[in-house]
C-alpha cells in the first residue's frame, strides 16, 4: 500500500514539473514570437526584456531567477496550504501532593 502511494506521489511530482517547465518554456517562446504584436509601452517593455533575456550572459541568470521564483513560490503555497506546525506534547500530570515523591 505504501508502495503504491510512493510512486502515485512521484509521478504526481513529476506530472507538476513537467507542466512547469513546459508553461515556462511556451511563454517564453511566445513572448520571443510575439512580442512586436503588443501595443504601445507594454510592447516596448516586453520587447526590451525579451532583448534582454534573449543575450546568452543574461538568459542564462533570467531563468536561475525565474527558477528560484517559482521554487519560492511553490514552497510558500506548499506551506501556506499545509496547516501550522505548531505541535503540543502531552504529558503525564505533575502529582499534587510532593510526599508522593519519596
Amino acid at each position: 500500500m505504501a508502495k503504491q502511494q510512493s510512486t502515485e506521489n512521484r509521478w504526481r511530482q513529476f506530472l507538476v514539473g513537467g507542466a512547469i517547465l513546459l508553461v515556462v518554456a511556451l511563454v517564453v517562446i511566445s513572448l520571443l514570437l510575439f512580442w512586436r504584436d503588443i501595443p504601445g509601452l507594454l510592447g516596448e517593455t516586453v520587447g526590451k526584456i525579451v532583448g534582454i533575456m534573449s543575450t546568452p550572459f543574461f538568459m542564462e541568470a533570467s531563468f536561475v531567477i525565474l527558477g528560484f521564483l517559482i521554487v519560492v513560490s511553490l514552497n510558500t503555497w506548499r506551506r501556506h496550504k499545509a496547516e501550522d506546525e505548531f505541535v503540543t506534547i502531552e504529558t503525564k500530570a505533575e502529582p499534587t501532593d510532593r510526599t508522593e515523591l519519596y
